[in-house]
């Protein structure tokens, strides 16, 4: 009779630890990617920003670093990104141009693009600007 119950006592002790931690990783089980959509790009720059790199007799040395700013629409928004490269001779892809169109996901703070290779750039989002129905009409067709 001892027995047993010291071997129920260490199945519970075993057991719920367990469920608690199968219990936290349940959400991201279920976690999905959003689908590809396709957007278009309506404007892309290349930008400088400096950064302090020391203070010299309180006077800021400071580096340029590089960054690309895009504007892109997916669907009836408009969203204004950034993307800070590794290092400043790194580029964007060459088919990226102003009015072509990409395949990209949104999520709250990051727009992430697929480059033609497959991979996935992800930008974050600076801005972002919902176009009126009553705008879209008014816009002249080109």
């Amino acid at each position: 009779m001892f027995y047993t119950e010291d071997l129920l006592m260490l199945r519970r002790t075993a057991l719920l630890p367990l469920i608690f931690l199968l219990s936290l990783m349940a959400p991201y089980l279920y976690a999905a990617q959003k689908p590809y959509s396709t957007g278009k790009f309506l404007d892309i720059q290349q930008k400088t920003r400096d950064k302090v790199d020391l203070y010299l007799v309180n006077t800021p040395v400071t580096t340029a670093v590089p960054y690309f700013e895009i504007s892109i629409e997916f669907g009836n928004t408009d969203y204004v990104a950034e993307y800070t490269p590794r290092h400043s001779a790194e580029q964007l892809p060459e088919a990226w141009r102003s009015g072509e169109s990409v395949k990209g996901r949104v999520d709250k703070h990051h727009v992430y693009l697929q480059r033609p290779d497959g991979s996935e750039l992800t930008f974050i989002i600076t801005k972002r600007t919902v176009a009126d129905k009553e705008t879209i009409k008014e816009k002249p067709q080109q």
